[in-house]
């Protein structure tokens, strides 16, 4: 039975008499792919430093009666298993309004607790957020930076997680990084 590797194809077309060079041009031309391949896979990835995220637009707001609603908008995608943007940056002490949309394929939560630990930064959110939908709230804080992450059990130890700077005169700024150091409380 006739052997069908590139080996024994090469050896085949060198015993048939054809011009060595010709041979040479079929290997290479069989072999290209296969190292391209591999040279993508084994070149390095994206670092983990932030890169500029394109925000989604904000979507309508869901008015509150007898609420203003904020002008300021940033947009929180929930993806399976991580935050997009996962660094955010607001004003201060200026209602911004958030909408968190659930892209993934399974329920995510977007909290800014405690965490169980006293000593963190708590603005006492925690929104679920089903597949395919959209939940809104206000954040209105003071300066500081805020720990963000699913409370879903086992999506923040994966990944999803980030941090809310809450700079005075502040702009809306977004970013995303491919790592975010969860908090230690």
């Amino acid at each position: 039975m006739p052997r069908y590797d590139l080996f024994s194809l090469i050896r085949n077309r060198l015993e048939s008499g054809l011009p060595r060079i010709t041979v040479i041009a079929v290997a290479m031309a069989l072999a290209l792919p296969i190292l391209g391949l591999g040279a993508l896979l084994a070149s390095p990835q994206v670092s983990s430093a932030a890169a500029t995220a394109t925000p989604e637009p904000c979507p309508a707001a869901t008015p509150t009666p007898g609420t203003p609603t904020p002008t300021d908008c940033v947009v929180i995608g929930e993806n399976d298993i991580y935050f997009s943007p996962n660094l955010i940056t607001i004003p201060a002490d200026t209602p911004v309004r958030v909408s968190i949309i659930n892209h993934g394929s399974t329920s995510h939560n977007f909290s800014i607790t405690d965490h169980g630990n006293s000593g963190l930064q708590n603005l006492n959110i925690s929104i679920d957020t089903n597949p395919g939908q959209t939940s809104q709230t206000t954040i209105n804080a003071p300066e500081g930076t805020y720990y963000f992450f699913c409370n879903v059990p086992g999506h923040e130890q994966a990944g999803m997680r980030g941090y809310l700077t809450v700079k005075k005169d502040a702009q809306i700024a977004t970013a995303y990084a491919q790592s975010v150091p969860a908090r230690s409380g």
